[in-house]
């Protein structure tokens, strides 16, 4: 009976999921395909964030700490360095598909529904698919999944499991193949920081930035020598970056043993 008040509150907060997703169905039917697009990520984003906090209310911790949406302990610098490291991966994740001729839906869309958009018409898809996505998305996938597997499995499985799921909701198989990468990364940053919001700004940097180019039509430079050496630079630039967002907080997070039950 004392579980009754905290399952009675996530089954309120749940609630509001199939609202979110009807609201926004209805929504999309009049929009433009921009704010479509924008729509539809603010309510998978939303729906994500509400789930999170649904399941997160039946634990004994506070939510914010069953989430990681502390402060954490990575100083701005190295918040800032973690988030362009993901940035560069990104860019060598979108060369390696191009090089290898691979094709996504998704990202067809997102480039079909964005590119040329004037700046008066930005508003909405940049705070949805920046913001908005961003948020949700790590609530779910790195504080919700990651944070509640690290105990169970460990921290390196609850990253490659939390990173797979994160692929995995990016449907397709080139956008979820992309998507797993960056959340690998993205799981390690959570790791280090002992916080989602790294993870946050590094994602919401990272989409920006990604529906900035395909709006201004910016496309990386092409060719039989570009094309893999602009992988290799920033493939290196990635691991650059998250070496020393982890040196920086001591001993490896991720391969640290957990304490034994002596200790």
């Amino acid at each position: 009976m004392q579980r009754f008040p905290a399952f009675a509150r996530a089954l309120v907060i749940a609630s509001g999921i199939p609202v979110v997703v009807l609201a926004a169905n209805v929504a999309i039917a009049t929009l433009t395909p921009a704010d479509a697009l924008a729509v539809d990520a603010l309510a998978s984003a939303a729906s994500l964030a509400l789930f999170a906090v649904a399941a997160a209310t039946l634990g004994r911790e506070p939510i914010a700490v069953r989430l990681g949406l502390g402060a954490g302990r990575l100083s701005y610098a190295r918040v800032a360095i973690g988030a362009l490291g993901v940035v560069a991966l990104s860019h060598a994740a979108e060369g390696i598909l191009e090089w290898s001729g691979a094709t996504s839906p998704g990202l067809a869309r997102f480039d079909e529904a964005l590119a040329g958009l004037p700046l008066s018409q930005i508003g909405l898809p940049l705070f949805a698919l920046a913001i908005g996505s961003a948020c949700g998305e790590e609530i779910f996938f790195r504080g919700l999944l990651q944070r509640g597997l690290a105990p169970r499995l460990g921290r390196s499985l609850a990253i490659a499991l939390g990173a797979a799921a994160f692929g995995a909701a990016h449907g397709d198989l080139a956008h979820a193949a992309a998507a797993a990468l960056l959340g690998l990364y993205l799981g390690v940053l959570a790791d280090a920081a002992d916080s989602i919001r790294a993870a946050i700004v590094a994602h919401a940097l990272n989409n920006a930035l990604a529906l900035l180019e395909v709006t201004n039509e910016l496309h990386i430079p092409e060719g039989p020598l570009v094309t893999p050496l602009a992988i290799a630079v920033s493939l290196t630039l990635a691991c650059v970056a998250i070496g020393s967002v982890r040196r920086s907080v001591g001993a490896d997070p991720v391969l640290q043993s957990p304490p034994s039950a002596a200790d």
